[in-house]
Parts: C-alpha cells; sequence; structure tokens
C-alpha cells in the first residue's frame, strides 16, 4: 500500500508543468519517506534527478526524459536573485547572437558546488534581498561589462531596457537599490546614464 506521504508526493508532481524542477525540501515529513517517494518516481521516469534533494520534470521522447539546461540548473542552485552574466546576460537581453558554450551565471553571495557545463561568479547578498529577476540580472551584468559581446549600441541596449521596463519584466528602481550598493565604478556610472533617461519612482 503506497504511503500517505509517497501518495502526497506522487500527486504533487503529477500535477506539476513540464520543464519545471522541485525540491524535496518543500515536503514535510520524514525525510527518509520523502526522499524514497523521490527516488521511486525517478526510477519510474516521472522525474529526473539533477543533483540532491532538487528534481526535473520534462518532456518524455522515446530516449527518456528530456534533461534541463545546464544554465536552468545554475540558476536555480544560486537561487533567488541568481541570473546570466557574460555572453548569456547579452544573449538573454537580444543584444548578441552568440550563444554561450559555456555559459556564466551571477550569483548573490558564495558560489554553489560545480554543475556541470556552467561557471558561477559571485555578487552582493542584495541581489537575493531584492529577489531580482533573471532579466534584472541580466541588465545589471550588461551594465557591468559594457560593450564585452554587444552587438549594437548604447541606444540599443537603452531601447532594451526600456521595452523590458513597459512590459513589467524588469523594476529600474529594484536595479537601482542594487547598483547603489554595487562596488563596481563602471557599473554605477552606466546606470546613472540610463537613469537620466529613464522614469522610475
Amino acid at each position: 500500500m503506497e504511503s500517505s506521504i509517497a501518495a502526497k508526493v506522487k500527486s504533487r508532481v503529477s500535477r506539476m508543468p513540464l520543464r519545471s524542477f522541485v525540491s524535496a525540501s518543500v515536503f514535510g515529513g520524514p525525510s527518509g519517506a520523502v526522499d524514497a517517494a523521490f527516488s521511486r518516481l525517478a526510477r519510474d521516469g516521472k522525474l529526473l534527478r539533477v543533483r540532491k534533494g532538487l528534481y526535473w520534470k520534462g518532456p518524455v521522447t522515446r530516449l527518456g526524459m528530456v534533461p534541463p539546461a545546464p544554465e536552468a540548473v545554475a540558476i536555480k542552485v544560486g537561487g533567488k536573485g541568481s541570473g546570466p552574466a557574460g555572453v548569456a546576460a547579452v544573449h538573454r537581453l537580444g543584444l548578441t547572437s552568440q550563444v554561450p558554450g559555456y555559459p556564466v551565471i551571477a550569483v548573490p553571495g558564495k558560489t554553489p558546488s560545480d554543475v556541470p557545463g556552467v561557471q558561477f561568479s559571485e555578487r552582493s547578498w542584495s541581489r537575493r534581498e531584492l529577489n531580482l529577476s533573471e532579466d534584472e540580472v541580466a541588465v545589471i551584468e550588461v551594465l557591468r561589462d559594457w560593450p564585452s559581446a554587444v552587438e549594437g549600441t548604447w541606444a540599443d541596449l537603452l531601447k532594451t531596457i526600456s521595452l523590458l521596463n513597459e512590459s513589467s519584466r524588469i523594476r529600474l528602481e529594484a536595479i537601482a537599490k542594487d547598483v547603489e550598493r554595487e562596488r563596481h565604478v563602471g557599473l554605477r556610472e552606466r546606470w546613472a546614464e540610463v537613469s537620466k533617461v529613464m522614469e522610475y519612482s
């Protein structure tokens, strides 16, 4: 007979959308029983174990479950306030045709243990406190490294930031609060230029 914990985990996983992560730590109850329930679902092909305690529900083909992109795993492991850096940030903003072969992920505070296929870069804890989105992190990182990897002009970047703001994909005030705590002089100077042409409260 299936235990109540196993049934709870199975029911929750069945309702999850495809291409989503789930952590065993979000379930209450004895950790042994929870871990066993997740392990059983992974054996049955309902989930893919990404790393200890973290699982992925992806599309299933005849070759098995499609794994998540290393960048997505790294951002999930990095936690709130994590996002792309370097070429990956420029690519996310649509300012380069380059596809990063080895993406860099900026994470608040201490970098986590290695995730195959990505590199971590340590950033300010304020990004987690402000709960910055991936788009917000990307904007900050592009400004930090400007004009590295950007295939366009400063005007193109300003237009991109404006469109992201208008579509509510970024919060200019949250970015401003993070930049205030950054020590990178170039980033602070470039954000000051952005602020002159953007309106936010």
